[in-house]
């Protein structure tokens, strides 16, 4: 297949589907570009930010699907196995004893160099090792907030990729997603949304339905195996601070 454009794309549907606009054809397009990189983990994305001293949680993009590895000043950082038993950055409280451990658990004051990464729920939390460097209730812990601000913090994921919005050019290949899943795979995003339309009401052919999802499954199952090959579509996400 040509490289794809927005225009090529739509006019590959409405062959089969002539009663649907663009603005339809483009919403399904990403929803089929979401489900095949999801399926597949061919998209990969580095997000960069700074770290701030004292900020434990740093808020994840709603791009991502797994995070594969994170990196400080461009040195792998191992992955922490469960969670510290206390933080030191999500404290409040009203009482002056709350006050008085609020105040234990500001900037930490030592440093290390040896550093963990570990998921908490939508957010990446990133800790440095110090021996009783946390107490809070009678529980000590030996992770600490990083110490430091203005560290590059790169996270490594498998993500989503970006949409296709109104104002891209339906003429360039170069727009998403087509620029962010490799072009031997198009055919099965062409696929997934003509399956679709032959399960809406509108144009309801079960059995082209099916026979477009057996073919848009059958590329899903190739990508599959190129990603597992380690290859990689890359991409940059804007780091958010939580």
């Amino acid at each position: 297949m040509n490289e794809m454009t927005f225009t090529h794309f739509t006019e590959y549907v409405q062959q089969h589907h002539s009663g649907i606009g663009g603005k339809e054809i483009r919403l399904l397009l990403n929803t089929a570009a979401s489900d095949f990189c999801r399926r597949t983990e061919i998209h990969r994305a580095v997000w960069n930010i700074k770290s701030v001293a004292g900020q434990r949680y740093y808020q994840l993009s709603n791009m991502h699907i797994k995070i594969l590895k994170v990196q400080i000043d461009d040195v792998e950082i191992p992955r922490l196995l469960g969670d510290p038993i206390v933080d030191d950055d999500d404290f409040a409280g009203d009482t002056l004893a709350d006050a008085v451990e609020a105040a234990s658990l500001a900037t930490p004051t030592t440093s290390s160099n040896e550093r963990y990464w570990y998921p908490s729920l939508d957010r990446i939390g990133i800790v440095e090792k110090a021996t009783n460097a946390v107490t809070r209730d009678g529980k000590t812990s030996d992770y600490q907030s990083m110490s430091v601000s203005d560290k590059e913090i790169s996270i490594y994921i498998i993500g989503y990729p970006k949409g296709m919005v109104a104002t891209d050019s339906y003429t360039s290949t170069d727009v998403a997603p087509f620029n962010e899943i490799p072009r031997q795979f198009h055919q099965a995003l062409l696929y997934h949304v003509i399956g679709a339309l032959y399960e809406d009401p509108r144009n309801m052919n079960i059995d082209l339905a099916n026979r477009f999802d057996t073919k848009y499954l059958a590329i899903v199952n190739e990508a599959k195996k190129v990603a597992r090959n380690n290859y990689t579509s890359t991409g940059f996400i804007k780091g958010v601070h939580f």
